[in-house]
Order: structure tokens, then sequence, then C-alpha cells
């Protein structure tokens, strides 16, 4: 006796069309190209709160050095020492002040092979540096081996526009000084001594340090980009009253040039060199003589921007963040 079978039919598996596939690409790309610039803008919203830290921490240790010193620490001096070394104390670097020699001669230079001097300005520290600078942390300088790049630099005044009197451009507003200069109208230059009473203009609208646009790697008329700690052995043989150095605005920056100048192509590179700005978007970091810091747009008003750069031009003026 025959018994029938019945077997159901196989169904055939179903993949995707090739026009599915690609459909399915398509979306794929499309969500991460509307992702990827807000993980981007979260990424640099962090490294700025990081850079404004930065910023807050050298504002404080500034402070610190006064409450203790009851005087700010100089600009640069004529041991080629820039500002940096002095507070190193006050940002718990302790060790490595300790190891400074205090002399504009061997064993004291900054770009002697093997000294302790060349080595601190061989030696990187985050907290001058912001994240957002897309340049070396360290790039061999001046005989100094891996020196330390900066991003930070204390201000000289409104109206500095050079390094030297001998190389301020034409165009400038009249008065423009150097930072061979001394008794300039800012907190820093060769040799000062500003106390806190002297930043007659109110201390929460007196710069005392800016952002500067790091970048080492381009010069234009003869200028470089570049900002470094500790010390600047072209300064050397500068006194008092004297020129004989150049390169102190490797540590000192001014409010005369206008925001972010390295940015502006018809600018002339000396201005460049001497103007604050930065790696974000659309202004800078400030840190005042009141230990706050503020993000200062590159399109504030020239003369409320200058305003803020000098510590006793008695102007009047308001919020600016």
């Amino acid at each position: 006796m025959s018994q029938n079978v019945h077997t159901q039919p196989r169904r055939k598996a179903r993949g995707f069309t090739l026009i599915e596939l690609l459909v399915v690409i398509a979306i794929i790309a499309v969500l991460v190209a509307l992702l990827l610039p807000a993980v981007q803008q979260a990424r640099e919203a962090a490294r700025r709160s990081s850079c404004k830290n930065n910023v807050k921490n050298i504002a404080l240790a500034m402070l610190n050095y006064e409450e203790t010193h009851r005087v700010f620490p100089f600009g640069f001096d004529e041991r080629e020492t820039l500002w940096h070394a002095m507070i190193l104390p006050q940002l718990e670097y302790q060790t490595m002040y300790d190891t400074l020699v205090w002399q504009e001669a061997a064993p004291g230079n900054w770009n002697d092979a093997g000294t302790t001097n060349t080595l601190a300005a061989g030696t990187f520290v985050s907290v001058f540096r912001c994240p957002t600078a897309s340049v070396e942390n360290q790039i061999t300088n001046e005989s100094i081996p891996n020196r330390a790049t900066c991003s930070y630099r204390v201000c000289a005044g409104s109206n500095v526009y050079s390094d030297d009197a001998s190389t301020i451009p034409a165009g400038v507003p009249a008065g423009a000084v150097s930072l061979e200069d001394v008794g300039l109208n800012g907190m820093f230059w060769g040799c000062s001594s500003v106390k806190m009473r002297d930043l007659v203009d109110g201390s929460s609208t007196t710069v005392m340090i800016g952002e500067s646009y790091l970048d080492p790697n381009y010069t234009k008329d003869g200028q470089g980009m570049d900002y470094w700690t500790m010390g600047s052995p072209q300064s050397g043989g500068w006194v008092v009253g004297g020129a004989g150095g150049t390169e102190y605005s490797e540590g000192l920056g001014s409010t005369g040039p206008k925001m972010n100048s390295r940015l502006d192509p018809t600018i002339n590179g000396v201005l460049m060199e001497m103007s604050f700005g930065s790696w974000h978007s659309g202004g800078a970091n400030f840190g005042m003589g009141d230990g706050s810091v503020k993000f200062l747009s590159e399109n504030i008003d020239i003369n409320t921007y200058r305003a803020l750069g000098s510590r006793n031009g008695n102007e009047v003026v308001g919020d600016v963040e």
C-alpha cells in the first residue's frame, strides 16, 4: 500500500539586493556626516575648557607669586630668563625651579649643552600648552634640544608693536614702543616689578596673560610665530635702558596689533608675531589681573581691546565677554 508523503516547498532565503545595500550604506554615510561635526565640536569644547583651565592656573600662580613677593614676576630679565621660570614653585614645579642657575654665563645660559637651565627649557610643562594647538610639544631650536613650545604669553601693554624699536613697522598708531623699552603700560616688560596697586584701571579689566597663535613653522617678514618657555637665548645682551638683545616676544605679547593677526596675510609679520590669538575658532582666552579668565572675540572693538592691555590708561571698559 503506497503512502503519499507531502513535503512543504522550501522557501528561498531572502538577502539584501545590491540596491538595498547601497541605500543602507548611503544612510550610514549621512548619519556619520551629521554626527562627526557634533563629535568634533564636543572635543573642541573640551580642549577649549582645558585651555581655559591652563590660563586660570597660570593667572592664579601669578597672583600667588605677587602675594608672596609683593610684586608680579618680570616679563624677562638681563639673564635671558622668561617669566615662566619665576612661577614654577606656584605651579608645583619646585624641584625644577631649584635646578635653575641665575646668571647669564655658563652654567646659567639657556642654550649651553647639558646645563640644568637648558634641560628645563627642554622640559614640556602641559599647563603652558593649549591642547587645540596643532603643533609639536617640543622642537629643537636655538641649540636647545626638544625646546618646549608655549601657547601663552604675558601682556606688555597696548602700544607695543615690535621686539625692537628699529623694527616697528610703518602705519601703527603714534606713540608705538617696543619690547626693548622699559616702563611699558602693561603688566610685564624687561625687569618689570609691577605691584597689584599699579593696576589703576582695575584688575578685572587689565590683561595679564593671553593665548598666542603658536606656529613655529610659519614665518613672514623674517619673523616666526614661535613662543617658548623658561628662557630666551636671543634676548642675551639686553640691559635696562639698552638694546642688546631681541626676540623678547617669545614670552611677551601686546594688545596693540589686532587679535589673530597671524591669520590675516595682509598684516606685517612683526605685528603677527606680537599679537595674541589662538587655534580656537573666533577668539582667544585671556587671564585678567584679578585671576578671572575671559574668552574675547577676535572681532572685539580695537579700542576696547587695547584698553584691556594697559594697566594705567584710565579707560573705562564695560563687560567684554
